[in-house]
C-alpha cells in the first residue's frame, strides 16, 4: 500500500494539476491572416562573378516576398562541383524551392537568369489580385487551375461558383465558443463579419503563371498526374490547403472546406495545422477590419506547442542544393528578445507544480524506506 502510494504521489508531481490548453476565441482563416508568416522559399542563383547584377538587384529589391535569396558562384571548385551535381550547365540560372520546413525537396521552378524572369519570380498578377483579395477579407480565395477540357473546366467552375455562392450566403462564423477553462461563452468580435469566398481561375500554361502553378500542382505529391481539373481553397496569408481533383470538386468537399477555415482556431501552432503557403509579395500588416487577434498571455498555450509533428521521411534530392551556398548580403532581421514569462502564467504554474510535487514525491519515499529501514 505503501508503494503505491509513493506511485500516487509520483504521479500527481508528473501530471496532477495541469493547465487546460487555452482556447482561441478566432477562426482559423483570421488567426492565420494575423499570426501566421509565410514560410520563406529558397531562392538559389547560380553565377559566375557578377552576371546578371539587373537581375540580381530585382530579387534583392527591398519587399514584402516571402524568400531567402542565396547564390553559388561556380567560378569557385565548390560551386561547379555542386552546378554539376544540379545538372546546371550554364549561368546564370536560378532555382526556387519551396521552404525548408516543408515536405517537398523538389524545385519548383528553374531556368535560365534574367531581369524580367527575376521580377516574374517575385510577383505575378493572380498572386498580386489574390493577396488583394485576402487582405480585403476575404475567408478564402479558391483557385481553379483548369485542365484545358472544355467541357471538364466549365463544369468544375459551375460547381465552384455556386456552392461558394451557397457558402458565402450561409457560413458564418460561430456565435458559441469555448473559454480557458473548457466552458461555452458567446464571441461577439465576429457576429457581423462578412463571410465572403472568392474564386479565380489559371490555365496550366499560363507563361506569367508559372511559378504559381507550379507551386500549387507540386503541393501534393501525385497532382500532376490528373489530367483534371484542381481547385485549392487558399487563406491566410497564401496557405494553401488540401486541393481538390475532378470529380472531387463537388458540394460536400467544398463545403467541409469553407467551413473548415470558420471554425475556431484550436492550435496556435502554425506547423501542426495543414497547408503550405504561396510564394507572394504582399504586406500582410493591414487586414481588413485591421487587428482583430488579441495578444496572449504566453505563447504556447500547452504541452503540443512543445512537440514536434510526426512527420513522413520527406523525399531527399541527391544533394541539397543551398549546401554550399552563401547568403546574399542583406541587412539582418531584428532579434527579438523573449518576452518575459508572466508571474501568473500557466507554463510558470506547471513548473512550479512540477518542481512541488516532485519534491512531495521525493519526502514520501525517504518516509517510508527510513520506516522500512527500522523495521
Amino acid at each position: 500500500m505503501r508503494l503505491r502510494a509513493v506511485a500516487i504521489i509520483l504521479g500527481i508531481a508528473v501530471y496532477g494539476m495541469p493547465e487546460p490548453l487555452r482556447a482561441c476565441n478566432v477562426p482559423v482563416f483570421r488567426y492565420a491572416m494575423e499570426r501566421w508568416a509565410a514560410d520563406p522559399y529558397q531562392v538559389v542563383i547560380y553565377h559566375r562573378g557578377q552576371e546578371q547584377a539587373e537581375a540580381w538587384a530585382r530579387l534583392r529589391e527591398p519587399g514584402h516576398a516571402n524568400l531567402s535569396l542565396q547564390d553559388v558562384d561556380v567560378s569557385t571548385p565548390e560551386g561547379k562541383a555542386l552546378a554539376g551535381r544540379r545538372g546546371i550547365a550554364g549561368s546564370p540560372w536560378v532555382e526556387v524551392y519551396y521552404p525548408l520546413n516543408s515536405r517537398i525537396r523538389k524545385a519548383v521552378w528553374s531556368g535560365p537568369l534574367s531581369a524580367a524572369r527575376a521580377g516574374s519570380i517575385l510577383h505575378s498578377p493572380l498572386r498580386a489580385q489574390l493577396a488583394r483579395r485576402l487582405l480585403d477579407g476575404e475567408v478564402a480565395v479558391w483557385i481553379l487551375v483548369k485542365s484545358g477540357q472544355a467541357e471538364k473546366d466549365s463544369r468544375a467552375l459551375e460547381t465552384l461558383r455556386r456552392e461558394l455562392d451557397r457558402a458565402s450566403a450561409t457560413l458564418r462564423v460561430p456565435e458559441t465558443g469555448i473559454d480557458a477553462d473548457g466552458n461555452l461563452i458567446e464571441v461577439t468580435d465576429f457576429k457581423t463579419y462578412p463571410v465572403r469566398f472568392g474564386l479565380m481561375e489559371v490555365a496550366r500554361d499560363d507563361p506569367e503563371e508559372r511559378l504559381l502553378v507550379n507551386a500549387l500542382l507540386a503541393s501534393e505529391p501525385d497532382l500532376r498526374h490528373y489530367d483534371e481539373p484542381i481547385a485549392f481553397p487558399v487563406f491566410g496569408r497564401g496557405r494553401v490547403l488540401y486541393a481538390l481533383v475532378g470529380k472531387g470538386i463537388k458540394e460536400k468537399t467544398i463545403w467541409d472546406a469553407c467551413n473548415s477555415m470558420l471554425a475556431w482556431c484550436s492550435c496556435e501552432i502554425k506547423a501542426l495545422n495543414p497547408g503550405t503557403d504561396l510564394l507572394i509579395a504582399a504586406d500582410w500588416s493591414r487586414p481588413a477590419g485591421g487587428k482583430m487577434v488579441k495578444d496572449p498571455e504566453v505563447p504556447l498555450t500547452g504541452v503540443s506547442a512543445f512537440l514536434e509533428p510526426e512527420r513522413e521521411p520527406a523525399e531527399q534530392p541527391a544533394e541539397a542544393p543551398v549546401a554550399a551556398c552563401r547568403r546574399l548580403p542583406a541587412e539582418p532581421a531584428p532579434v527579438k528578445a523573449p518576452a518575459p514569462v508572466p508571474a501568473d502564467s500557466p507554463l510558470l504554474r506547471n513548473v512550479l507544480y512540477l518542481a512541488g510535487g516532485a519534491g512531495v514525491a521525493l519526502a514520501a519515499l525517504s518516509l517510508f524506506l527510513t520506516v522500512r529501514a527500522k523495521r
